[in-house]
């Protein structure tokens, strides 16, 4: 969990320093106050990205040459400092426990956040881009073996499309299907039983959302399974060679979801899609936790007005049941103040713009009901 955080120069957070509290911490305020900025920064200390653009620049402050993020966490009673620095030429410095990290990934290891927004349906209604990020997601925080995996068939991928876009020889094209196909075979293998030790727990918190609802879950491979990859990319090589890139692979899977053998998004609505992108997200966490042992941190923009007050209060519910850290925004402290009620243990935070630039106070509980 992350007990302290520093912010300079974050959008419109000039400065700031938080204490944070184990489970529940609640920002309250008005839009453009500085509330997402502040759940954007700290997913930024965890992956090095934003959730929201892909520009450095229009995340440093405009005023300053550059943004600094630092927080202290604890993990099975030992703190870490963590901090990174980034200019507006894209240049990082990345600090744990002082010594310099060449690679975000060890540091996101420690750090397994889930950011949910108002565009969360678009998990299941994006390309199948954004579902292959999700599984690989956690992936990432429960085999160890899949992170090298992934890096060694992104790197044959990429050598196997040079070769075809070279029309290379048939000889080396050969190989490069044998590497090719070992190693997607692996991957593949990595991701199925994912699924199958996650599935269980995404139904059983689905059933609580939508208890009406009959939702199948699919997972598409990337190619037909009843032919092994590497006989397929020998018979469609010709095809392949004509379009320059591979056809069949791990980077073509997919997750598919329907309701009576519809595909989900012609039948639910957009607040049930949500209901359903919020089960995923959850049942990672927990699946997370209990296979990894480490804290998820939820980052959850604007709760209150993504969901009912009933859908509210099992997520806050569920949460609360498997100690995840939690940071939640709203416009409303009433809203917030509900959220109290149902889980007593907590800080608030109220987040205003003053000149241009955020301000975030800690209000003591007691006094969100009086």
């Amino acid at each position: 969990m992350i007990s302290t955080l520093h912010i300079e120069n974050f959008r419109n957070i000039k400065t700031c320093d938080l204490s944070l509290f184990s489970q529940f911490n609640l920002f309250y305020g008005e839009n453009g106050a500085g509330k997402t900025s502040l759940l954007e920064a700290i997913y930024y200390l965890a992956t090095a990205k934003s959730f929201r653009t892909e520009s450095v620049e229009k995340i440093i402050h405009y005023e300053t040459p550059y943004l600094l993020i630092s927080a202290a966490w604890r993990h099975n009673q030992v703190t870490s400092m963590l901090g990174i620095q980034r200019d507006k030429n894209g240049l990082a410095t990345i600090h744990l426990n002082q010594q310099p990290v060449k690679s975000i990934a060890a540091v996101s290891a420690e750090l397994p956040i889930q950011f949910i927004g108002a565009e969360s349906h678009r998990l299941l209604t994006d390309g199948p881009k954004v579902r292959r990020q999700f599984l690989d997601w956690g992936l990432f925080y429960t085999d160890p073996l899949f992170f090298s995996t992934w890096k060694q068939f992104q790197k044959i991928l990429v050598q196997r499309n040079a070769a075809l876009k070279a029309r290379a020889s048939r000889d080396e094209l050969f190989i490069w299907n044998k590497m090719f196909s070992d190693v997607a075979t692996l991957l593949h293998t990595h991701r199925k039983n994912y699924i199958n030790s996650f599935l269980d727990g995404f139904y059983q918190i689905l059933e609580k959302f939508l208890p009406h609802q009959a939702i199948s879950f699919l997972y598409a491979p990337g190619w037909d399974e009843n032919v092994a990859l590497n006989v397929l990319l020998d018979a469609e090589l010709y095809k392949e060679l004509q379009v320059g890139h591979t056809l069949h692979g791990p980077h073509r899977a997919d997750l598919l979801f329907s309701v009576n053998n519809f595909p989900i998004h012609d039948v639910l609505s957009q607040g049930q899609l949500k209901l359903i992108a919020y089960a995923l997200k959850l049942a990672q966490g927990i699946h997370v936790q209990s296979v990894a042992s480490k804290t998820p941190i939820f980052l959850i923009d604007d709760l209150p007005s993504e969901l009912d007050s009933h859908n509210q209060k099992l997520v806050m519910e569920m949460l609360s049941t498997i100690h995840a850290q939690v940071f939640i925004t709203g416009i409303q402290l009433d809203d917030l103040r509900v959220m109290l009620e149902i889980e007593s243990t907590g800080r608030m935070f109220h987040v205003e713009q003053l000149d241009g630039i955020a301000n975030i106070v800690e209000h003591a509980v007691e006094e969100c009901f009086t």
